[in-house]
């Protein structure tokens, strides 16, 4: 689920000269309308779908989600409106502004997130359901919302893992490697398997219980997404299969 919004163009675009993405050499970004479904594994019930928006303009990515249906520990209905600010420069992707609201059945708003970074200060200004957070915004950062991308950026050539650290949007930030597995056929399409690690320190001793996750991207270029087999969001919430919708 993503959401951004912009807020002071020009500040940012003379701070944009690091980046957490310099670990992933974007090159291939998925521009334009995506259709996803989330199916509970467990059952085999289709939970929710969503639209998935990409598009590129005055040296920004945008992207916009929209979705509906079960979603959340408490399996109830919810829709979701999510926008996301990217600065392209080069081979990088650097996090802008990100905005994501979740509503109920009746309309009310029962999550929202807003993370915007300041790449002049190093640091991330979060708030999440009213509480505000600050974050520093390390070289190796990641955004929740631009992790599709950096999966399907990953070097299939070299296939090293990659070692960074994860902003969810809840915020929390997380130490992650992302490993290769090797080839898999997935609905008759050759792909490239990929494992998300969360490294959780001190509670480790806990790992063992921790759903594992997935990404299936094409094997031929540019690897576009093909599967994610995952939880839903975080501990307690669904383990489910997300695709393309057909």
């Amino acid at each position: 689920m993503k959401k951004i919004f912009i807020l002071a163009l020009a500040v940012w675009i003379a701070a944009a000269g690091f980046s957490s993405a310099e670990l992933f050499n974007i090159q291939n970004i998925d521009y334009g309308k995506a259709n996803l479904k989330a199916i509970d594994k467990a059952t085999g019930n289709v939970l929710w779908q969503c639209v998935l928006n990409v598009q590129r303009g005055n040296g920004f990515v945008f992207s916009e989600e929209k979705g509906e249906g079960i979603w959340g520990k408490d399996r109830a209905y919810k829709t979701w409106d999510s926008r996301a600010y990217f600065k392209l420069e080069g081979t990088r992707l650097i996090p802008y502004q990100i905005e994501i609201v979740i509503r109920d059945k009746n309309g009310k708003i029962v999550q929202s997130t807003r993370k915007t970074y300041d790449l002049k200060n190093q640091t991330v200004y979060c708030i999440f359901n009213g509480r505000s957070k600050v974050i520093n915004f390390d070289d190796d950062l990641i955004d929740k919302e631009q992790m599709g991308v950096c999966v399907s950026n990953y070097d299939f050539e070299a296939k090293k893992d990659m070692v960074f650290h994860l902003l969810t949007n809840e915020p929390t930030r997380y130490k992650m490697t992302l490993k290769y597995l090797g080839a898999e056929t997935v609905d008759n399409v050759a792909c490239h398997k990929l494992q998300l690690i969360p490294d959780l320190g001190a509670l480790n001793v806990i790992g063992a219980f921790v759903p594992k996750t997935y990404f299936w991207m094409e094997a031929a270029p540019p690897h576009d997404f093909v599967r994610y087999e995952g939880l839903e969001s975080g501990l307690g919430t669904p383990y489910i299969v997300m695709e393309k919708s057909r």
